[in-house]
């Protein structure tokens, strides 16, 4: 009886083990870079759509969508045995493909935190693809347009195609520049086509919003934001 109770725990306690899953390591873009550069064969893996991949990304990555359809059956033929160093955007997508890389059997999985978007606000180097960064709204021009509008509270709306939130605050803008009596002046700035914009104004991620009074900066969102929580805070810069 007693041997078969210890028995029981052992390959509980076995099973148990076997069980336990691999995790992957979540890195700030420094030590992100200082692992990938301690070892010699590994595979840096960027899993933003091949759009995005066009316009910035880290030298010698290889692009592989985690929205496309063949993610799986592609991520299937990498050599399990290297370590993979996993970026997208701002971390939302990378968090996922690491789960998945270590669900499939990659031992060592590395994914950096805030994503590219974070990697180019600490300075660091990219390579730019078939993207014309002259292309977009310069800083120069949009300073002017802010300082411009005198009698109106600036929303500054960095946004992007891909971004769900972004679209759903788009949805209501109409509305609040209404019930703001038209003295509110959105400007809509597009994340993907204003890389130098973006870095100006040191945008980490999608959705951001700032306001903007009399040329000066009063506020700044990162993420979704509520219709009403924006008119409240707009409402007391509004001009009789």
């Amino acid at each position: 009886m007693y041997r078969s109770g210890f028995l029981f725990l052992m390959v509980a306690l076995f099973s148990c083990g076997i069980g336990e899953a691999q995790k992957s390591l979540s890195l700030v873009p420094e030590d992100f870079e200082k692992q990938m550069a301690s070892e010699g064969e590994r595979i840096l893996l960027d899993v933003r759509t091949p759009g995005e991949f066009g316009e910035r990304h880290l030298a010698g990555a290889l692009n592989i969508d985690y929205n496309g359809s063949d993610f799986d059956s592609r991520i299937g033929n990498l050599d399990k045995t290297q370590s993979v160093y996993v970026y997208c955007l701002s971390g939302g997508r990378s968090a996922a493909a690491a789960q998945t890389l270590t669900d499939m059997g990659f031992k060592k999985v590395y994914e950096m935190q805030g994503g590219i978007s974070r990697w180019i606000a600490e300075n660091q180097p990219v390579e730019v693809g078939n993207f014309d960064p002259t292309q977009g709204m310069s800083f120069k021009i949009l300073q002017s347009i802010i300082r411009g509008a005198k009698d109106s509270v600036v929303l500054l709306d960095f946004n992007a195609a891909w971004c769900a939130p972004c679209k759903k605050m788009k949805s209501f803008m109409p509305d609040l520049i209404t019930d703001c009596s038209g003295k509110l002046k959105v400007i809509y700035v597009d994340y993907d086509s204003n890389p130098q914009l973006v870095s100006a104004m040191k945008v980490a991620s999608v959705p951001a919003l700032m306001l903007f009074q009399n040329g000066s900066e009063i506020k700044r969102y990162s993420g979704f934001v509520a219709q009403e929580d924006l008119k409240l805070a707009i409402s007391p810069l509004l001009k009789p």
